[in-house]
């Protein structure tokens, strides 16, 4: 199913994948309601090409680029700042078990960005892939 909304438009099942993330981030504890509040599922909120972090074709619709960066909202230290261990940044009790299908729906995606997420672990469709 397709939402019209203006231009912009909004498949039913990016719209689901993107809801799936959003709860895959409160699952890990985070308020994923405050991080993204524009990601609901509501008449006033159709289109998910109109969400924050989300940007669509304007021809065809699809989702076509992700911004997830820092998605748990760590306090990121400046790039000159020296390591500290005791940063929550890199504390692994905060790293993700990131799976890779989250994102199979998306056929169109062409730019994904998960910077500031301290993954420690990807799999795809239940297998490591890293």
């Amino acid at each position: 199913m397709l939402f019209i909304h203006g231009n912009r438009c909004c498949f039913e099942e990016e719209k689901a994948a993107l809801l799936e993330f959003k709860t895959f981030v409160k699952s890990d504890g985070y308020d994923a309601d405050q991080l993204l509040p524009s990601w609901v599922d509501d008449p006033e909120h159709k289109s998910c090409c109109k969400w924050e972090r989300v940007g669509c074709d304007s021809t065809t619709g699809h989702v076509i680029k992700l911004n997830l960066s820092n998605t748990r909202q760590f306090d990121v230290p400046p790039p000159d700042a020296a390591y500290d261990p005791s940063d929550s940044l890199y504390d692994p009790k905060n790293s993700w078990h990131l799976n890779l299908s989250l994102f199979q729906t998306f056929k169109e995606l062409r730019s994904l960005n998960l910077s500031f997420n301290v993954i420690s672990r990807i799999q795809n469709k239940g297998k490591l892939v890293m």
